[in-house]
Order: structure tokens, then sequence, then C-alpha cells
């Protein structure tokens, strides 16, 4: 595709080089630069493009985008300055026989001239992105449980996978950048899916990852204060505006309107506006709600009306939140023209991987598995826990590195009202030190009493947990869910939360044949 086709669409503020050159690919780390490529020097939070743009021109790169911002005007010419050089643009072309895309926001830019690149597949597809605090990923898959048993070949992007309709590839974000979704949204196409189902985050709104993208179906699940911090966002409520971003960037919004910061969400939208509740009158609500165990799974069910019709579901994913969910499923999918049997036959059993997993049915106590890693999710999970009545309620948890402080705290101060046993450990400390990570949730847990121990190696912590249970107890693992890494220092190890309890279940000092002796010293640590 030549390079003024790839412009047609994009909002610049200057070109210099010729415009004719055949583009190859787009690329935004230098390493992947072939000859040919499209180059855009984009600013991240540890690494600035801009700085890159050498080797990149080294590389063969035919174009480049770079920002208004890094150029400084000068009579004839302009010069180009980074933290490594400061040339004139036309000594660049010179010398290089680049091209030179001058725009004022190179994010932007990426996302528009990705979706020229692959011919606008997100026209060609049905739409909908979900945006919540929590929820995101089990919304996902439900929806697209009823839509595949209704018929539809859906496509997914989201935290645990992406889907493209021929195979599965692991997540790395939960909404990828520009030229990925793109790409992935193109192989949907070729592969003969009609809907893509996304999750859309906050920081993929603020970082315009989604931007020429306009979907079908927006919906809003809910809102909590998360994510605030260096490298996230400044405040509450630039995480707000940013979630409400997606009401402007669709046909239907569907939202949740329990929660109390939906109108806030809707402030300025230009889609038409369609409600769920548990609560209070609206499109999609349920009734006659009940959460069971039968057969050593956890389940729920309740009556859906939508409009004039009532009708039975039942899920095997307990708790009000995932009520929630449903609902929100629930009715983007009838704008999709799934019916109430569709509905029914796939929410009966439909999984989501880490969410609530029941991993071990055991006839002595639960093992579960949930991705529950802020205050909101996990006091939603322990609530729900607690009603199923165990005998003690133990919850192994730790927090990210480099995010939110607070929310390291809060979550302690949760899981020591909630919990009768919590078990700090480390999560992904990526950066940071994983006892200092345990010291801010200490701070948390300390003054509520609750009873906990430390123990950061999150192997040594699964296989305290499960020597700890008890007959009738329920263990939950948080924080992981389906993950199988554990990220230190920028390398990202190996690490299953379903290994770790296979391995703590074959240990010599596991199980009917389990050295209590053992078991005891495990039992006497103190924090």
């Amino acid at each position: 595709m030549r390079l003024n086709q790839l412009l047609k669409h994009l909002t610049y503020e200057h070109v210099q080089g010729s415009q004719s050159r055949e583009i190859t690919d787009i690329c935004y780390h230098s390493g992947n630069v072939r000859e040919g490529s499209l180059f855009v020097c984009l600013k991240g939070l540890h690494a600035d493009g801009h700085d890159y743009l050498q080797g990149a021109l080294e590389a063969g790169a035919a174009a480049v985008v770079i920002a208004a911002e890094n150029v400084v005007p000068l009579d004839n010419d302009a010069l180009l300055y980074t933290e490594q050089f400061g040339v004139r643009i036309s000594e660049i072309i010179d010398r290089w026989k680049v091209s030179i895309v001058i725009a004022a926001d190179t994010r932007h830019a990426l996302a528009e001239l990705a979706a020229a690149f692959f011919d606008y597949p997100a026209a060609k597809l049905r739409m909908v992105g979900i945006t919540g605090t929590k929820g995101k990923t089990t919304t996902a898959y439900l929806l697209s449980a009823i839509l595949r048993e209704s018929g539809h070949k859906t496509g997914m992007i989201g935290t645990i996978a992406i889907d493209t309709g021929d195979g599965v590839l692991p997540a790395v974000h939960t909404t990828p950048e520009a030229y990925e979704i793109q790409k992935y949204l193109a192989q949907m196409v070729d592969n003969g899916c009609d809907t893509c189902v996304m999750e859309v985050s906050s920081q993929g709104l603020k970082m315009q990852r989604v931007e020429g993208i306009f979907f079908d179906i927006g919906m809003f699940l809910n809102i909590e204060p998360d994510h605030i911090g260096e490298g996230e966002h400044a405040s509450f409520a630039e995480y707000l505006f940013c979630k409400s971003r997606l009401m402007r960037q669709c046909r239907i919004g569907i939202v949740n309107r329990d929660d109390p910061h939906t109108e806030r969400i809707l402030q300025g939208h230009t889609c038409s506006v369609e409600t769920f509740s548990l609560w209070h009158p609206a499109d999609v609500t349920a009734e006659n709600i009940r959460f069971f165990m039968q057969s050593g799974e956890l389940l729920g069910s309740f009556l859906v009306r939508v409009e004039t019709a009532v009708y039975p579901v039942r899920m095997q994913l307990p708790g009000m939140f995932n009520v929630y969910n449903a609902l929100a499923a629930i009715g983007a999918a009838g704008h999709l023209g799934a019916t109430e049997s569709d509905v029914g036959l796939a929410l009966r059993s439909a999984k989501v991987p880490g969410r609530c997993e029941n991993v071990r049915q055991s006839e002595n106590y639960a093992i579960l598995i949930d991705y529950a890693h802020n205050e909101m999710s996990l006091k939603n999970l322990l609530e729900m826990l607690r009603g199923f009545k165990p005998r003690r309620l133990i919850v192994l948890f730790g927090c990210g590195g480099n995010r939110s402080k607070l929310r390291r705290s809060k979550m302690g101060e949760t899981a020591g009202h909630l919990a009768d046993l919590t078990i700090l450990t480390s999560d992904n400390p990526r950066w940071e030190d994983p006892e200092e990570i345990l010291d801010d949730i200490e701070d948390g847990i300390r003054g509520t009493g609750g009873q906990y121990v430390r123990i950061a190696d999150r192997r040594e912590a699964v296989r305290y947990a499960m020597a700890q249970a008890m007959e009738n107890d329920m263990l939950v693992l948080a924080g992981k869910g389906h993950e199988a890494y554990q990220e230190i220092r920028g390398v990202r190890y190996p690490l299953s939360e379903y290994e770790l309890v296979e391995e703590a279940r074959r240990s010599p000092d596991m199980g009917e044949n389990t050295d209590r002796n053992e078991v005891d010293r495990w039992r006497n640590m103190r924090r």
C-alpha cells in the first residue's frame, strides 16, 4: 500500500518526502522494522520511540511518523529534536531517502494508519466493546458463548486470550496496541467471523488503541477507584472520563443502572442507551436469584426479564456480580439475534478460565482460583463465598508491582475483615521489591485484627495454604487467575496456579498420608 493511501484519512500537520513510497508494514518497535516499514514513534511510560529513530532508519524504514512536539520550526526547514540527536528534517530525508510525517498525536496516528493498512476490518464486523473495573472478561466469555450458540462465528479480544476464529492466542494486554487490534480484526474477517467481542480497558481508551473503531454496542459494567497511580491514571476523575469515552464511540450503550457513577459515564454520550439492573426498573432485570452448591460446584440461577419475556437461567458462575455480567451479556445478545433458548443453553455450560474456578472437587475442602486483583473484586468474591457458609474461608493473594499502591492496603483491609485466614504472597512484583509490596498490604490488614501470615514465595504460599485447609474449608487463590507467569524485573517466568495446586497435592506431606508434624509446623508459622 502506498503512503498517500494510508494518509488519505489521517489528520496530520506536514509531510516531507515522497508520498508514493510503498509501505510493507507498520511498526512502533524499532526492532520490528524491516525494509519498507512505516515506523511510528510512540512515547511510552519507560521509553520514547523518537529516541529509537536512528535504529529504525538503519533497518530500512521507508517512512516515519513523528510527534509535532519533537519538531522545532526554523526559517526554511525544521529541526527534529530528541535526546539522542537534533538534525534538520531535510538532512534525514537526504541521507536515508525516507518520508517524514509530522502528526499532532502519534498514538492517534498509529490507530488511524493501522485501520487503513488492514482495510478497515472493524467496519466488516459487528463490534461489541465492554468496559468496567471488573467483569469485562466474564461478560465477554458469556456473550461469546451466547452468540456462538445462536450461530454467529465470533472472535474475541481480551485479558485471557485472542480468538481470531481460527485458533486462540495468549493475550499480553487486555486491550492490545492499535496495530495488533486491527491485525486481529483483519484475521477475524479472513476467517469468516461476523462479530467481535472486545474488552476495552480504560488504558486502551486513554492510549487511543481503539481509535477509528465505531462499536455497534458499548457496554459499561461498573467502576470503582482502581488503576490510579504512576503509569496508570492520575485520578479517579481521569479514570472515569476514559471509560466514558466508549459511550461516545458506539451506536447502542448498555449500562448498569445500579452503579452510582453511571450518570457521569453517560455525560456527553452520543449513543442510544439501554439499562440492566437488579434493583431498579430497567430493560433487562433478574429476579428469584439463588446460589447453591451441587456435586462440588458453585452454581447460580435466576429468572431474567427482558421486556415482557421472563425465562429461567442457570450458570456455573455464582455471585451477584456474575448475575450483573450475565444481564449485560443478555442485553447485548438480544441486539444480535440471540433467542431465549440460545441464552439458556449457553449460560448453563459457559465457564471462564480463572474466574471463580473450582479446580478441586474434594470431600474435604474446595480450592477456587480467581483473578480478583483489586478491592472491589476481592470484596465481592469473599462476600459471595461467605454465603456458602464454609467452615473457614482462607484467601491467598498479593498485589502487582508498579501499580496503584492504594489498592494494596485496601485489599489487605478487605481480606482482614472477610477471611478467616489471609496468606500474603507475591503476585507480579514487576520492578518492585516483593517484600515492600507485602508491607503495603500488611498496613491495611494489620488494623482489622484478622489472622494472616506472609510468605513471599507463591509456590511455598500455596503449599502452606493447602496444608492449612481442613474439612469444609474454602481456599481461594486470588489475583493470578488464568495467568501462567510471574513477572519479575521485566522477565515473565512460568508460574501457573493450576500447576502449583497440583505440585502441592502431590507433595508427600499432603493428602491422606500427610505427615501431621509437618502440617503442624506450617500451621504454627506466625507473621
